[in-house]
C-alpha cells in the first residue's frame, strides 16, 4: 500500500537546492577582485541563510527512507538501486567535470588511477564529497534501520524522545572534538579508516550522522514530528535567530580580519559545535518554512518548488557547470553592478540552467544515467522514484 506523500518534503527539497547553489555563487566572490568590507559582510548574511542545505538533505534522506519502510527489507535490492540512480550519474559527472577541468590526464596508467581515486573520495569536483557522504547512508542504513527501529519498539515514546535529544548532544560534542578524534586515528594508521577521519573527515557520514537520525525520527512518527513543528515553533525559531546573529558575528569578524585579502568563512564550516546547534534548528525551521509554503504560497510556487525538488538531483551533479556559463555573464556585463545583484544573478542563472537542463536530459532514452531522473517512465513514476531515493 503506498503512503500519502509529504508534500512539505518536496517544497524542502526544492528550497535546499536552491540553497546550495547560492552557497557555490557566493565562494566565487569571495576570491572576486575588488570585493570590499561590506560586500564580505552581505556573503556572510546569504552564506548563513543558505547554510542548512546539506543538512536539510541528509534529513530528508533519513525522512523518507523511514517514512516508505517497510517489514520486508532486501539489501541487495536496495543497493542495487541506490547504484543505477545515484552512484553512476556520479561517476558519469565526475568524468565530465574531470575532462572539463582537464585535473587528470586519462592518457597514462597514473592518470586512471587518480579517477578512480576521485571516484571513490568524491574529488573530481568540489561539490562531489556530498554523494560519497550520502551513500555511506545508504550503505550502512541496515544498521541505523535495524538500531532505530529496535530502539522505538523496546522503549516508551517519553523514553525515545529522552534518547533523541541526547543522541543530539553526543553529536554536538563529537563535532567539538573531531580534531582529536582525527589526531587518534591517524595514529591508529588504519588503512581507509585513517584516512576516513583525517584526509577526508569533511565527508564522514558520521559527523553528519544526527541530521539523518533527525529524519529517521521524523519518518517514523511523522504525526509526531509534525505537531512538534507546530508547538514549538518560538522554540526552534528564537534558536535559529539567535545563532543566526551570533555566527554573524564571527563571519564578519572573519571578513574583517581578511580584508585586502581573500575572503574567507572558517568559523561557518559545517563541522562546529555551534553551526550544528544552529543547524539543527535551521531543519526544523526550514521544514516550518516549507509546510507554510503548502498552506499558503499559492500553486505556482508550490508547483516550481516541487519541480526543482524533483530534478534536484541531477541539477546538483550540473550546477558547477552552470555557475561557469553564469560567470561568463556576469564578467561580460555585470562586472560593475553592486556584489549583490551579482550574486543574486549567478545563482538565478545557475539554477535555471541547472534545472532545464536536467529536465531535457530526463527525456532523454537513458537519461536517468546523466541525470538520475529515469527516462520513459511517467511523470508519477518519476516523482516516486526521486522521493525515495534521492537529496
Amino acid at each position: 500500500m503506498r503512503k500519502e506523500r509529504i508534500l512539505e518534503i518536496e517544497r524542502l527539497r526544492g528550497l535546499a537546492f536552491l540553497a546550495v547553489v547560492l552557497q557555490h555563487s557566493i565562494a566565487h566572490y569571495t576570491v572576486a577582485p575588488g570585493m570590499t568590507m561590506n560586500d564580505g559582510v552581505l556573503m556572510a548574511v546569504l552564506l548563513l541563510i543558505s547554510k542548512f542545505a546539506v543538512p536539510v538533505f541528509i534529513f530528508i534522506t533519513g525522512m523518507v527512507l523511514f517514512y516508505n519502510d517497510s517489514e520486508q527489507f532486501r539489501y541487495a535490492p536496495f543497493v542495487k538501486r541506490r547504484i543505477s540512480d545515484i552512484y553512476i550519474p556520479f561517476v558519469v559527472w565526475s568524468v565530465i567535470h574531470v575532462v572539463i577541468n582537464g585535473s587528470v590526464h586519462l592518457g597514462s596508467v597514473a592518470g586512471w588511477t587518480e579517477l578512480g581515486l576521485m571516484l571513490i573520495t568524491g574529488k573530481a569536483s568540489t561539490h562531489l564529497w556530498y554523494i560519497i557522504m550520502l551513500f555511506q547512508f545508504y550503505l550502512l542504513y541496515p544498521l541505523f534501520r535495524s538500531a532505530l527501529r529496535g530502539i522505538v519498539s523496546r522503549f516508551s515514546r517519553q523514553i525515545n524522545i529522552i534518547l533523541l535529544i541526547m543522541a543530539g548532544i553526543l553529536f554536538i560534542v563529537m563535532t567539538a572534538n573531531i580534531t582529536t578524534i582525527g589526531r587518534w586515528m591517524e595514529n591508529l594508521h588504519i588503512p581507509v579508516w585513517s584516512d576516513l577521519f583525517t584526509t577526508y573527515a569533511d565527508r564522514n557520514a558520521l559527523y553528519f550522522s544526527f541530521y539523518f537520525i533527525l529524519g529517521a525520527a521524523a519518518g517514523m512518527n511523522p504525526g509526531m514530528w509534525s505537531s512538534w513543528i507546530s508547538r514549538a515553533r518560538p522554540l526552534y525559531w528564537a534558536v535559529f535567530c539567535f545563532f543566526f546573529g551570533f555566527l554573524l558575528t564571527q563571519g564578519i569578524q572573519e571578513v574583517r580580519m581578511a580584508e585586502g585579502t581573500r575572503i574567507t568563512f572558517y568559523s561557518l564550516s559545517l563541522l562546529r559545535p555551534l553551526m550544528a546547534l544552529f543547524l539543527i534548528s535551521s531543519i526544523m525551521s526550514m521544514y516550518d518554512l516549507a509546510s507554510w509554503i503548502c498552506r499558503r504560497s499559492g500553486r505556482a510556487v508550490n508547483t516550481i518548488l516541487s519541480s526543482i525538488g524533483l530534478y534536484s538531483f541531477g541539477a546538483y551533479l550540473m550546477h558547477l557547470l552552470t555557475l561557469r556559463i553564469s560567470y561568463v555573464v556576469d564578467e561580460s556585463i555585470m562586472i560593475s553592478m553592486p556584489s549583490g545583484v551579482r550574486i543574486i544573478s549567478s545563482w538565478l542563472i545557475s539554477v535555471t540552467l541547472a534545472y532545464l537542463g536536467t529536465r531535457a536530459i530526463s527525456l532523454l532514452p537513458h537519461g536517468k544515467w546523466l541525470g538520475g531522473v529515469p527516462g520513459g517512465r511517467s511523470r508519477g513514476a518519476k516523482r516516486e522514484s526521486i522521493t525515495t531515493v534521492k537529496m
